[in-house]
């Protein structure tokens, strides 16, 4: 059977710059198997052999970094985010969609087919009542400065066929789905705003993303090597078949097995099957996203007020899964796509409430990354991280447009008394389609021996946005000098370097308590009890004697 992939009829052009934001209409082809819906929106006929073609009118918004396209007439969402200055998309496209879980009474309409983008689901869990439904839609402004689409639609129907777990009944709620893009930026903006003008007060809403950042136009996917960057020490185990993710990482204690650190969960790699994960108990910072680690690019959300959507729930099919399944076959429904929900409620099934004439509003921006393999901060214009890998730091920095030296990398080493021993500091530069990397040889700064803290930021006006803290332990200049400790009931003996030595260790009366000859950096010795002895160390053909008391 001869298939397409999804496709836009619009022509994507290489990167060039205009200070502007523009709108216009286009004409979007997807791919799916043929399926009929009643009037409540839920499944009529479908086949299992034919794939046809639908059209949907589009709305292409694009300034000089973004371009982006909103389809209002199918759930309200944003299918495609292309980052100009690489030609990338960063968000997941089906190139055919399959109904699948059919009156399996799992999903609100008793069905699903999965299309991808960023849109709103409400007032229901499980992608809600109108994931599949015609939203209203209006210009809100114009402007070659900016531009702001809404997509608006009120929760005044029920499906006769829903499934009873499904009973916020009409709640009367106001969904605001605004998108706003302005000349300049490589984010843009979605204002999310409830109101409720019924009498019903319990509902959820989550924002759903479905994300595959650095793809190629028309084949977008997520690789084993992407990562789930989320700024929480634990999650919480949901759903998974076979309950293959109740021991992937470790509990945080005993009293509840199924809340687990943070560790594995964030990569693809390790998700042997689909599932779902909540973070726990909430989100610690207003940022997430993900990393495509084989070409570094990324998509991270940032809410304007955290507090508001508490809740993330984590989503994939599984990485082999997902990559393996034909989507030409209608009994393979996986995909190769990373699912991240930010939610009113902290799980599915949990209501949040939201009073008679009360309105509910946030902003969720979305910033695009480059080059950029470790993300510990996120603004909408900046991002940044650091690392330390033995001798050497490196701070990270993306800033893609210039921001006339608004933003700076700095580093601080601080020794043990808290007083600053070295500091380094340089402009974050705007760079499109790379990240700027700061590189500082510890070793080479002439850093006094001894336990330093060592502090990387990003820091705007002045004032530190981030910072990272990494201990670093400079040993004496004496190169035959050893740093030493009492370790799990030995002497750990730490040279600056490996080499070849013979260590003897005597008492005062001459009698030798231990000896060992070693060329590792990191040397075992017998504990022989307080007291006070003499440490002989031959290197290279000479010959070093220090007296050492030992305490403990």
């Amino acid at each position: 059977m001869r298939f397409s992939i999804l496709l836009f009829l619009f022509v994507f052009t290489p990167y060039t710059v205009f200070s502007q934001v523009s709108m216009r209409d286009t004409v979007i082809s997807w791919q799916h198997f043929d399926y009929t819906m009643d009037a409540n929106y839920s499944l009529a006929t479908y086949s299992q052999t034919d794939i046809v073609t639908s059209t949907f009118d589009g709305i292409v918004l694009e300034n000089e970094y973004v371009k982006l396209c909103l389809i209002p007439e199918f759930g309200a969402r944003i299918i495609s985010f292309v980052y100009k200055p690489t030609g990338k998309e960063q968000l997941y496209q089906n190139p055919i969609g399959v109904p699948y879980q059919i009156d399996r009474g799992i999903f609100y309409h008793d069905w699903l087919m999965v299309y991808g983008g960023i849109f709103p689901t409400f007032p229901e869990p499980e992608h809600g009542k109108y994931w599949n439904v015609p939203w209203n839609y209006r210009v809100v402004s114009s402007s070659t400065e900016e531009i702001t689409i809404s997509m608006w639609l009120k929760d005044d129907f029920a499906n006769p066929r829903h499934p009873g777990q499904y009973n916020n009944s009409i709640t009367g709620i106001t969904n605001y789905f605004d998108v706003t893009l302005a000349a300049g930026q490589a984010n843009f903006s979605v204002d999310v705003r409830l109101e409720n003008d019924g009498t019903s007060s319990r509902y959820e809403y989550w924002t759903c993303l479905t994300l595959a950042p650095g793809s190629d136009i028309g084949n977008t996917f997520t690789p084993s090597e992407s990562e789930m960057v989320v700024p929480i020490d634990a999650y919480q185990v949901g759903w998974n078949p076979g309950n293959w993710m109740n021991s992937l990482d470790e509990p945080t204690g005993p009293s509840n097995p199924r809340v687990q650190v943070y560790d594995k969960l964030a990569h693809l790699s390790e998700w042997k099957n689909q599932g779902i994960a909540y973070a726990y108990p909430d989100m610690k910072e207003d940022f997430y996203g993900v990393i495509n680690h084989t070409n570094e690019q990324g998509i991270f959300r940032i809410s304007s007020d955290q507090r508001k959507t508490k809740g993330l729930k984590f989503w994939t099919w599984g990485d082999e899964q997902g990559l393996a399944a034909d989507p030409t076959n209608f009994f393979e429904e996986e995909r190769p796509y990373i699912e991240l929900w930010s939610g009113v409620s902290q799980e599915f099934f949990e209501d949040a409430t939201l009073a008679p004439n009360a309105v509910l509003n946030w902003t969720e921006t979305y910033f695009p990354t480059v080059g950029i393999p470790i993300v510990r901060y996120v603004n909408e214009e900046a991002a940044f991280g650091a690392e330390l890998e033995t001798n050497e730091l490196r701070l990270y920095g993306f800033l893609p447009v210039e921001g006339d030296d608004t933003y700076r990398l700095s580093v601080t080493v601080l020794n043990e008394e808290g007083s600053t021993v070295h500091e380094t500091d340089e402009p974050l530069s705007s760079n499109l389609i790379d990240d700027q990397v700061m590189r500082l040889d510890l070793s080479s700064l002439g850093l006094p021996a001894g336990n330093l803290t060592v502090q990387a930021s990003l820091a705007a006006n002045g004032n530190a946005l981030h910072t990272q803290s990494f201990n670093y332990q400079v040993l004496s200049e004496e190169p035959f000098d050893p740093l030493i400790k009492l370790v799990n009931g030995q002497l750990e003996l730490t040279f600056q370097n490996e080499t070849a030595r013979s260590i003897y260790l005597y008492d005062l009366v001459g009698q030798r308590r231990a000896a060992i000859a070693s060329q590792e950096q990191v040397v075992l010795l017998p504990y022989p009890g307080h007291g006070v002895y003499i440490l002989n160390i031959i290197a290279n053909g000479v010959r070093w004697s220090k007296k050492i008391q030992i305490l403990e």
